[in-house]
């Protein structure tokens, strides 16, 4: 026993000056339930444990119970744990029967890429690692080690009473601030089958057939010249300059913007996302050092330029907006300008965008529509309105769906309004709205109508602060998009239709909000709501400090027209259902 006391005391003192020489990559991926979890966004916990799982092996069959049971044990304490499931066998749905057959809210994360996994450098079913997640040190690597049959685990379980596992043991020792034995318990896991990677492992992949036509396919229209993107894909060197950055990216799926939860994905037209097999290319391009075959032609240098400065084409009828000049610094409230459409007769539009001339200072604009009799309501404040449309990061033009549109009357005005903010020069800009218009009157007519909640309060500092929303529809109706609107506190968002049979329907999921990419998500095809249909949003706010774009998270927060206010405001576009 004094052997084995002395052997313990060594390894822990030699754990004390060798730990933490490696480091994680961050990384992002979505759980059974449909929440989004982000290494670098944890970084106010001490570690996060990530467990890798593979159902047809013993040993991590054998350790997944004490994961979860590890999770509901240190629930208070600053500490995370996940489980990595990269089976290419599995779905999230399978994920989540195995959540409740082990009546557990213990994170489980699909990794349908396998890249992840790959990334972290996991060799083996059921191997551990514990991160810091402030600076990404890998702070242990191997197994869960539970307490049982080994020697060197009985004498540990006989001196540490309480301890359940090795891995137990290190996250106790981490939350304490106290050395550890790094490394008695390697993992006795198989060996882990990545087999979409070890496939594509096998074959070539070539800039100018593989990686090249993802690039157009997904990047090069907002990475282009004028373009919303910091950076232009015109060529093989550029595109190889910035590849350590696109592959943090997808990591982290931050790129493309404004992604849905990839479940939806196929349920949605023109939504910005990206195919895991799209991904393991890239990936696979970067590793391999990002080459290309220089007797080729660079498929991203023949590129042609846009003939039009319109995403969509030259415009049936171009709207000016007038000047407006910002200030370098300042609070700027709402503008409200009346603008003549100038209609000989009645039009359907089929679509419009806008052509921002100062993108850094234009937050938003709402177009509105008045009637003759609209106009003369409320004049004093510039008369009722009825919403059209509108301009965000990330949203510079609509499409309609091909048998639908929005009468535009020829008495109708537009009742304009601008929300610009400062950033520390003066600009002055000059936008503009294109209409696009259908050759006759559509099938069905699109209004447009709001799911909001302006009663809430924030507190300072929560991470996770709950709003929701609801709106009944009044007659049968076919749905055909949502625009969530949220400020930098914004958070996730998901939306559901409630019959009036009781029965529900998921709608749409955004489990990374990002306020920059304001998106509007059109149904691939319609859905039908019965009247007296409930749709409810269920989202929240994060307003720590761990929210990397939050202005300040000591604030209480409230809704308001400013950025550093906040709204929970979705618009959707509906028709009648005749």
């Amino acid at each position: 026993m004094i052997k084995t006391l002395v052997l313990l005391a060594g390894l822990i003192w030699f754990a004390g000056v060798s730990a933490a020489t490696n480091l994680a990559p961050d990384f992002a991926l979505i759980d059974h339930q449909g929440r989004f979890h982000q290494l670098s966004r944890y970084a106010d916990q001490r570690a996060v444990v990530v467990f890798v799982y593979s159902p047809d092996c013993a040993a991590s069959t054998a350790g997944l119970p004490e994961i979860v049971s590890l999770h509901q044990r240190f629930a208070n304490s600053p500490v995370r744990f996940m489980v990595l499931v990269p089976d290419s066998g599995k779905t999230r749905a399978d994920l989540a029967e195995l959540a409740r057959s082990m009546n557990t809210d213990t994170p489980l994360l699909l990794d349908s890429s396998q890249l992840v996994s790959d990334a972290l450098e996991f060799t083996r079913s059921g191997e551990v690692l514990v991160i810091n997640p402030a600076r990404g040190d890998i702070l242990y690597r191997g197994g869960v080690g539970l307490y049982q049959g080994d020697p060197m685990q009985q004498a540990l379980a006989a001196n540490l009473p309480g301890m359940s596992s090795h891995l137990h043991y290190v996250v106790h020792s981490v939350l304490r601030g106290e050395p550890f034995i790094d490394n008695p318990s390697p993992s006795e896991g198989a060996p882990l089958v990545l087999d979409q990677l070890d496939a594509l492992a096998e074959q070539d992949v070539s800039y100018e057939e593989d990686v090249a036509p993802i690039l157009i396919e997904r990047c090069v229209d907002c990475h282009r010249d004028q373009g919303v993107a910091p950076w232009v894909m015109d060529g093989h060197r550029m595109v190889q300059g910035w590849s350590s950055m696109i592959r943090e990216t997808l990591l982290t799926r931050r790129m493309p913007p404004g992604q849905i939860d990839y479940d939806y994905a196929s349920r949605f037209e023109d939504v910005h996302h990206i195919s895991d097999e799209e991904m393991r290319i890239l990936m696979r391009w970067i590793e391999t050092g990002a080459t290309r075959n220089s007797d080729a032609e660079d498929p991203l240098a023949r590129i042609d330029r846009r003939e039009s400065d319109w995403e969509l084409g030259e415009p049936d009828l171009v709207i000016d907006f007038p000047a407006h000049e910002v200030p370098a610094s300042g609070i700027l409230d709402y503008v409200f300008v009346p603008l003549e459409i100038g209609l000989t007769e009645d039009k359907w539009v089929s679509a419009y965008a806008f052509d921002v001339d100062e993108k850094s200072v234009l937050h938003h604009v709402i177009v509105y529509t008045q009637d003759a009799r609209q106009q003369r309501q409320n004049a004093g404040g510039g008369g009722s309105r009825t919403n059209f449309g509108g301009y965000a990061p990330g949203r510079g033009h609509i499409e309609l769906d091909p048998d639908t549109g929005i009468l535009l009357e020829r008495d109708m005005r537009f009742m304009i309004q601008f929300h610009y903010t400062t950033i520390g020069r003066e600009l002055t800009d000059r936008s503009r709205l294109g209409l696009y218009f259908h050759d006759s009157p559509p099938d069905h007519v699109l209004e447009r109508t709001a799911l909001m909640n302006g009663e809430f309060v924030i507190p300072p500092g929560v991470r996770e602060y709950p709003v929701t929303a609801s709106t009944r529809i009044l007659e049968d109706s076919f749905l055909y998009s949502f625009a969530p609107h949220m400020h930098y506190r914004g958070k996730h968002i998901r939306f559901k239709a409630i019959f009036p049979d009781g029965g529900e329907e998921k709608l749409l999921s955004i489990p990374n909000f990002q306020h920059n990419w304001q998106m509007v998500y059109r149904l691939r095809e319609p859905v039908f709501l019965p009247a007296g249909t409930e749709i409810v949003a269920e989202g929240a706010f994060d307003n720590s400090r761990f929210n990397p774009i939050n202005p300040d998270p000591m604030q209480e927060v409230r809704w308001g027209d400013q950025v550093w206010e906040e709204m929970f405001l979705t618009w959707m576009r509906i028709g009648a259902a005749r």
